[in-house]
């Protein structure tokens, strides 16, 4: 029964007692959370690479010998 009364509170809490933010601004935050996802995992991308072919050419110049 605790369990029930907890899921009734639980739910009369986050209907009547919090502040919600408009669906203008969770879009708009939404947006700018994709935007910066994509750049950091293009930036992060873009590192790998490097490190990457680097590693390759140290690595090719002992291989070659």
């Amino acid at each position: 029964m605790k369990f029930i009364q907890y899921i009734k509170d639980s739910f009369e809490e986050l209907s009547n007692h919090m502040t919600w933010v408009s669906k203008e601004e969770a879009q708009k935050t939404t947006v700018t959370v994709a935007v910066f996802t994509i750049l950091f995992a293009l930036a992060v991308a873009g590192i790998d690479y490097v490190f990457q072919t680097g590693l390759d050419n140290f690595f090719a110049i002992f291989k070659s010998n």
